[in-house]
């Protein structure tokens, strides 16, 4: 009788392909539909890139030191993998549908243009939705890196809840849109 062993696969390299593939999509996405209008550098914009980047940096110089759970820690990182590469999808989708109208976080539009189609079917932030996911994959699979992205999920639902009421001012039919979407989590917030 023929035995197979179980095929692992090491869920650390696809956290970094998710995050580079995230990087190298959101780079051509600049070159295909342009920056995405006027941007405002704030505090909170530049603390946003230095905990990923703490996140990251975590990730891979400590990554393998901390096994809080013993060897259910593998069953975490494999769901972690997942997670993050869902993230991913729902990231790309995101940022296609938008096409021109992104912008950094807050970015001022000349001609602005409420989405609704796509993800944004589903929820009204579904970039920080995504970008959320992959956050919580990479804490699953690196635990060390858990403050900082958390950290970077909370500042992200603030930025949220700002661009929110950027949003009731700029489109007049976006109090109806926030009822028939979701804030953040699809079908529960």
């Amino acid at each position: 009788m023929l035995e197979f062993a179980p095929v692992t696969i090491d869920p650390r390299p696809i956290i970094g392909i998710c995050w580079l593939t995230f990087f190298v999509a959101w780079f051509i996405a600049v070159l295909i539909y342009g920056g995405g209008g006027r941007r405002q550098t704030t505090a909170g914009s530049i603390g946003l890139r230095v905990m990923m980047l703490a996140a990251a940096y975590l990730s891979v110089r400590y990554g393998d030191s901390i096994r809080p759970l013993g060897d259910f820690t593998n069953t975490f990182a494999a769901a972690g993998a997942i997670l993050c590469v869902a993230g991913l999808q729902f990231a790309i989708w995101a940022r296609v549908t938008l096409g021109r109208s992104w912008g950094m976080p807050m970015a001022q539009h000349d001609s602005p243009e409420l989405v609704t189609s796509g993800p944004y079917r589903l929820v009204r932030h579904p970039i920080y939705t995504a970008l959320a996911a992959m956050l919580i994959g990479t804490s699953f699979v690196f635990p060390v890196a858990a403050i900082p992205c958390a950290a970077t999920i909370v500042y992200m639902v603030f930025a949220a809840h700002r661009e929110e009421s950027d949003m009731e001012q700029r489109f007049p039919g976006y109090a109806e849109y926030r009822q028939r979407s979701k804030f953040i989590i699809p079908f529960l917030l």
